[in-house]
């Protein structure tokens, strides 16, 4: 394959590392943009860092930091040849851009437990939790309707809620057959917070079924956690308060808003930014939109930032130490 460095620097290593904090493999950093042709390493030592390539002298680059700018047949291979503007050099910093080990599974369970108090009141979260909020902007006429807010951390109707029943139905929860007349009414107009029947039965299976929790374990991991990770790594983010940032940006508005990206001229790591001033500016600049929102709604959420800026403050970017989430104390 020809592959081409889509990241700021990639580390160049002489065998694929057991985890990323491994350095004694490094021999050298390739820039943005440099080409070389290469292919997929069939066996990792540890595949939870994804996939690796390797090129012609054996040497291996993460898959992470590359492009497959195309597929080459062998008997049409060119030699490698590095253009004057991406050389490779010997290792100098800035490191390279690959997935962070900070986030270990300990963290991560204290990241998403902070966000589960911020929408629930509860750090485990409450999959029962069932609100109707005027916080669904109907495409349509532009304005908002009330819709249900429901479960650990609060998925929508208009969102993801459908597929969360769906994948209920499918695992054959004790109200599937319930929730099976609903299926082509979820997601659509008129909004279902009026039926009664309906919202009983998101509340009990919340309550009482564990395949409920199961099911919404797996939507908020897939359709809100893996995105702002995703999010994060791409961009060379590595603190565990950055992740936490980024994944409540994720839950409560959707993603890293652009709007708020361009009141500040701050890069994102990944383009050599620094990683502190670039989530600084960004929650000052969430914090400043949430507290002079035209929407109550929205100004009753600021207490989100406010933790945030209380982290800062106290220096508690690995977040060892104990959070307080809108009341909730998060060890």
């Amino acid at each position: 394959m020809l592959l081409e460095v889509n990241v700021k620097n990639l580390n160049k290593r002489s065998r694929i590392p057991a985890s990323f904090a491994e350095k004694d493999s490094i021999i050298g950093v390739v820039k943005n943009g440099f080409r070389f042709q290469g292919e997929e390493v069939s066996s990792v030592p540890n595949p939870a860092l994804g996939k690796w390539y390797k090129d012609r002298d054996n040497y291996f680059y993460w898959a992470g930091g590359l492009t497959v700018v195309e597929q080459v047949p062998p008997q049409d291979q060119p030699a490698d040849i590095p253009t004057p503007t991406t050389p490779t050099v010997p290792l100098t910093p800035p490191p390279v851009i690959e997935p962070s080990t900070a986030i270990t599974p300990v963290l991560k369970q204290k990241i998403e437990q902070i966000v589960n108090a911020f929408e629930t009141g509860s750090a485990e979260g409450d999959y029962s939790e069932l609100d109707k909020m005027r916080d669904y902007r109907d495409p349509e006429t532009g304005e908002k309707i009330v819709q249900i807010t429901y479960g650990r951390s609060q998925t929508t109707e208009f969102s993801h809620l459908k597929a969360l029943i769906q994948d209920y139905v499918m695992n054959n929860g004790v109200f599937a057959e319930q929730f099976r007349p609903y299926l082509n009414r979820i997601g659509v107009k008129p909004s279902l917070a009026t039926d009664a029947g309906f919202c009983n039965f998101l509340i009990n299976a919340g309550k009482n079924d564990p395949i409920m929790k199961v099911c919404q374990d797996k939507l908020f991991e897939k359709e809100y956690y893996q995105p702002a990770q995703n999010w994060f790594t791409r961009n060379g983010f590595t603190l565990p308060l950055s992740m936490l940032v980024i994944y409540d940006s994720q839950i409560h508005s959707g993603g890293i808003l652009g709007f708020l990206r361009n009141k500040f001229e701050t890069v994102v790591p990944v383009k050599g930014g620094d990683e502190k001033e670039w989530i600084t500016n960004y929650v000052k600049a969430r914090d400043n939109w949430l507290a002079t929102s035209s929407d109550q709604l929205l100004r009753n959420t600021v207490y989100r930032t406010r933790c945030f800026m209380d982290q800062m403050t106290n220096n508690n970017w690995d977040l060892s130490q104990p959070v307080n989430a809108h009341g909730v104390p998060i060890a």
